[in-house]
């Protein structure tokens, strides 16, 4: 007989038995057997109210896990630590699933998670192995947009540890991360900028400070900061990560103005990167103070002071953001260029002219503006029906004619899916004992077709023929009144000498040696000759 008990955490590679009242088992007659895994569960949940200190497992007395039940078998893997839950793992959303699939952080891959896919899998004991984000689009893209998704792989990530939190004062780091990390108007080499040295050099201290995640020469986000004041400032990169470790440690998003960053002057003018947030800079003739002065902040040449001009619209003002080129490159637009003649790419996560090419692509409520150039890694697909770039999780391809359609556009028939132009008609489906009635249909009707055509290739060429016999005829008649015409007229008396009743023996001549003249001479000749007779 299956039975449970509960372990508490004697030490930590020790667990005993104990009881209903929290007595270590057997202990007088306190119950400390559970004949059902939810009977246990529920007493656990009760001794962790009574002590949320101390860790409780589900565990099984008596019997070999083979011998449960699959779901029964996964719940205890939960219970007694073999299975670690997912952060989603209390959401409302997954708990209404949680018994079909059992999802949980692989004990296999790292960084993935493993479900039980159906019940024979769970029956079998096999898991399948699946990245996060891939599962959670699969089963829940109803219920979460792909902005919560990447949170909640994010929340993941940050729970394995895969990465850490690095945070530097030193220059040549500053540098590094900036050069080889996320994409920004301060992201190129020195050689870019107009400074004698890289801009973002100035950030290494007193008072700020750069936060990273990954490696210093191909960093995944990055956020200036002012570490004792516990703030952080915009985020450029995996944002999801690095604002989970950010807040994790305490930080929360602000201003940077008051700090002090470093003062290094080049000639006439000082290095100052484009600073997000902040105002323009006081000199104190030791540091420069952000928000305090009058140094401008606002330029991405790498020196404050310089005069800017918008190479949109060639007016001189202050760069407010990137506009990217869908040929390569990127070139920084004061406000009203970027605000009225700019568009925002969701597949690039980036601003570009009003001059490229954008498509509006739909899905289900919602719709999306791309570089056309961008469409099918976007995942869209091209609806011929409908004229429109659509996401392919909202079509399906026809099994007729290989064009996509919207699902609700195609019908299902016999295991196929078919458009409206490649339905067979309804009385295919009488033949009860054809599942594929429409395609033998199809084929009988090319078969019928290719008959028909065969049949009238041989009435043309029976035609050629009897017009070919029709013309020789003629050709033969034409050739007898001809030669019977030549042979009349050689018959009848020319001079009229010959007195009326007087006969004369007509020369004979054969029908193959008439004379030339009169294989030349024409037929009104002859009709004259009978005339005057």
């Amino acid at each position: 007989m299956v039975q449970f008990q509960i372990l508490s955490s004697y030490s930590a590679a020790d667990w005993r038995p104990v009881t209903i009242e929290f007595n270590y088992a057997p202990h007088g007659d306190q119950q400390y057997l559970w004949s059902s895994f939810e009977d246990a569960e529920a007493a656990r949940q009760r001794l962790i109210e009574r002590a949320p200190d101390v860790g409780f497992r589900v565990a099984l007395v008596g019997a070999e896990i083979g011998d449960l039940d699959w779901q029964i078998r996964e719940k205890l893997r939960f219970a007694d630590g073999t299975y670690l839950p997912t952060p989603w793992h209390d959401e409302h959303w997954y708990q209404a699933r949680h018994d079909e699939h059992f999802c949980h952080i692989s004990t296999e891959q790292s960084g993935k998670i493993a479900f039980t896919e159906n019940a024979a899998k769970g029956a079998m004991d096999r898991q399948l192995v699946m990245s996060p984000g891939r599962y959670l689009n699969r089963f829940f893209c109803e219920r979460l947009d792909n902005n919560a998704i990447e949170g909640w792989c994010a929340r993941l990530s940050v729970q394995l540890q895969e990465d850490t939190l690095k945070v530097t004062q030193d220059a040549d780091e500053i540098e590094d991360v900036y050069v080889g990390g996320p994409s920004s108007c301060m992201a190129h080499t020195a050689c870019g900028f107009d400074s004698s040295c890289h801009p973002t050099r100035v950030y290494a201290g007193p008072d700020t400070a750069l936060a990273y995640i990954g490696s210093r020469e191909d960093a995944k986000a990055r956020s200036v900061i002012w570490p004792s004041r516990k703030i952080y400032t915009r985020i450029y990169g995996d944002v999801s990560r690095l604002k989970l470790l950010l807040e994790g440690a305490g930080y929360t998003e602000g201003s940077l103005n008051g700090a002090r960053i470093r003062r290094i002057e080049d000639d006439d003018h000082f290095v100052v990167p484009y600073i997000d947030a902040g105002g323009d800079l006081a000199d104190d003739g030791e540091y420069l103070v952000i928000g305090h002065g009058s140094v401008s902040c606002e330029s991405t040449t790498g020196l404050a002071n310089d005069p800017w001009y918008c190479p949109h619209c060639d007016s001189d003002g202050s760069p407010y953001d990137s506009v990217y080129l869908s040929g390569g490159g990127y070139e920084e637009w004061c406000y009203s260029c970027f605000h009225n003649h700019s568009t925002f790419c969701e597949h690039n996560e980036c601003h570009y002219s009003d001059d490229e090419n954008f498509i509006t692509i739909y899905a289900d409520g919602s719709s999306h503006s791309i570089i056309e150039e961008d469409a099918v890694a976007f995942g869209a697909v091209y609806l011929e029906d409908r004229c429109q770039w659509w996401i392919s999780r909202c079509c399906r391809q026809c099994d007729g004619s290989g064009g996509w359609f919207q699902v609700e556009d195609l019908t299902e028939y016999h295991g196929e899916w078919l458009s409206d132009d490649h339905l067979p008609e309804p009385l295919d489906d009488d033949n009860s004992s054809c599942a594929n009635a429409h395609i033998l249909a199809y084929r009988q009707f090319h078969d019928e077709m290719a008959a028909i055509h065969a049949d009238v290739a041989k009435w043309q060429a029976a035609g050629e023929r009897a017009r070919g016999a029709r013309l020789e005829r003629e050709r033969d008649e034409a050739a007898r009144h001809r030669r019977e015409a030549l042979l009349h007229d050689v018959d009848k008396p020319h001079d009229g000498s010959c007195s009326q009743g007087e006969s004369h023996p007509s020369p004979r001549i054969p029908g193959n040696s008439c004379p030339t003249i009169a294989m030349t001479a024409p037929l009104y000749c002859a009709a004259a000759s009978q005339a005057g007779a």
